[in-house]
């Protein structure tokens, strides 16, 4: 097919096939964690895999400043840009670039020093403490390499270089297959071995954008550059959201797995990375659908194109309830299957592992529906609406439906956090798509 554009009339046909590579590139970044885990879970049993998943959403929180800059300093760069100041542009990509460096270090040398105590704060018990702390440490190592790595994919992206921001991700994911099977399996070098596995992996992946800015030839590359303390605070405020996303996301993860912890002990924790892995990479399907659209609602917004944008969500709504569908289907039919993979070596986390992927597999729908519908008011320029949705969905009602659900019905009922979550946020969907979404006469 030849190139889309934003301004072409979109199919569902086109639409999907303009989604691809967003899709692709959000399930590839979200490979490693599952193939740690994969490894993990079967090399070296139940009990290290719960410590594995307890310690990443902290570790997560770390990385994001990578995410924060990312977002933040590609907007200036590209600002730059446009305004044909392409001196300030490689300038402020240098600067921002050593910023990044330096605080990941910074904040690499405290999480290895403090990694015991987050993973106490992360609901731990004593007897997985060791093992977070052996992951955590190892992989606060790698800290600033794949804080660079997140913040590169932008700037490759600004530099109309996505492709390599893909291929990077693919690097990253083959890399972290094939070290994760010679050292866990052949090796036999243990969680630091599975840990020491991704940090490689990530700086494989660093190598190509790496390779890119270094280059002379190309319009954005490493210069000399003067400190300008405005554009590293700007940098800082553009990417707050992702900031506000990511201490969600971490906070959500402790608080769940502290509560699976108390309610259901680590097997609950080892079940529940069973259903984040599938997760992880059905939501990225959907993920990636969303974002790719966002250009293209933004285009027929800016046309005041209200027809166009209405049958442009309805056609988006119905392609992300069928992709929806067809994951809560796989996920119950072949529930036991995934869950074998994983916890194959135990009958009864298998059996608990199929029961929670099985009711967590009924949100897949609603899920899309409302991660595309906080997509089109990005699109459209209403931020408000699309926050109000994604912090429904992913901070607040999971908060408040985990403690609620095994205080009111059994502690099984906590499997239902996300299904209840899901509900109540396609309810405020559709208050905003009545009120908020734009048509003539607004």
């Amino acid at each position: 097919m030849a190139s889309i554009k934003i301004s072409d009339h979109f199919t569902a046909r086109k639409m999907l096939w303009f989604a691809i590579p967003c899709i692709g590139m959000q399930i590839v970044d979200n490979t490693y964690q599952m193939v740690d885990g994969y490894f993990v879970s079967n090399v070296l049993g139940e009990g290290v895999f719960a410590a594995e998943n307890m310690i990443f959403p902290p570790l997560s929180l770390l990385l994001a400043l990578g995410l924060v800059f990312g977002a933040g300093g590609s907007a200036i760069i590209a600002l730059y840009l446009g305004e044909g100041k392409d001196d300030y542009a490689r300038e402020t990509l240098s600067m921002i670039s050593l910023v990044l460096l330096v605080a990941g270090s910074i904040i690499s040398a405290l999480a290895y020093i403090f990694m015991p105590y987050i993973a106490h704060l992360s609901g731990a018990t004593k007897e997985l403490v060791p093992y977070c702390t052996v992951y955590g440490r190892t992989l606060a190592l790698f800290m600033p390499v794949q804080m660079l790595n997140y913040a590169f994919q932008e700037y490759l992206v600004v530099a109309d270089e996505g492709k390599l921001g893909f291929i990077s991700s693919v690097i990253n994911a083959l890399s972290n297959i094939i070290l994760d099977y010679l050292f866990l399996v052949r090796f036999n070098y243990g969680l630091a071995g599975a840990a020491v596995a991704t940090g490689v992996a990530w700086c494989f992946s660093l190598l190509v954008s790496l390779i890119y800015f270094l280059n002379k030839k190309h319009n954005l590359h490493f210069v000399l550059f003067k400190i300008r303390l405005k554009n590293i605070l700007q940098a800082l405020l553009n990417g707050s959201s992702e900031m506000v996303d990511a201490v969600s996301y971490a906070i959500v993860g402790i608080i769940f797995n502290r509560r699976l912890i108390e309610l259901l002990s680590a097997r609950g924790v080892a079940s529940y990375a069973v259903t984040e892995y599938v997760s992880g990479v059905f939501v990225a399907v959907l993920m990636g659908f969303g974002i790719s659209m966002i250009p293209v609602f933004g285009y027929r917004f800016g046309e005041k194109n209200f027809d166009e944008l209405k049958r442009l969500r309805n056609i988006s709504l119905k392609i992300v309830v069928i992709l929806g569908l067809i994951m809560t289907t796989i996920a119950i039919i072949f529930s036991s299957v995934i869950s074998g993979v994983f916890v194959g070596y135990d009958k009864e986390l298998i059996d608990m592992a199929t029961y929670a992927l099985r009711i967590c597999g009924l949100a897949y729908t609603l899920c899309g529906i409302n991660m595309f519908s906080s997509s089109v008011f990005t699109g459209v320029s209403d931020g408000l609406s699309s926050a109000i949705i994604a912090v429904l969905r992913s901070f607040v009602m999971p908060i408040v439906f985990v403690f609620a659900l095994p205080a009111v019905f059994e502690d099984d009922a906590v499997w239902f956090t996300s299904l209840c979550s899901e509900i109540v946020t396609i309810l405020f969907v559709v208050i905003l798509y009545r009120s908020r979404f734009p048509k003539k006469g607004n």
